[in-house]
């Protein structure tokens, strides 16, 4: 008995560190617009589009340098590291480069 429960435990133990790793995916193109108020960025890449949301946790580059959100420009060349929450793609790592188009 006292072996299914230390067995029943460590799989709970290992389960729970399972579910709260996030399995993160890569997407690059140029911003297509910001909307700093519901913090939502749209990268398009040839015929498609993502969009992802920044959160406080995101960390955002822009030109090799930390920034923040209002940082980012229509236009420059972006590189995001995300992962799924749901059916949003929420931002881990934003990269942007290159001047913003007018």
């Amino acid at each position: 008995m006292k072996k299914i429960l230390v067995m029943v435990f460590a799989l709970a133990l290992a389960t729970s560190a399972f579910a709260q790793k996030k399995v993160t995916a890569d997407y690059s193109g140029i911003v297509d617009k910001y909307d700093a108020a519901t913090k939502t960025l749209t990268i398009k890449r040839k015929d498609k589009q993502g969009e992802f949301v920044i959160t406080d946790a995101s960390e955002i580059l822009n030109n090799n340098a930390k920034a923040d959100a209002a940082a980012i420009a229509v236009g420059q060349k972006a590189e995001v590291k995300f992962w799924l929450e749901g059916s949003k793609k929420i931002v881990q790592k934003l990269k942007v480069s290159g001047a913003a188009t007018k």
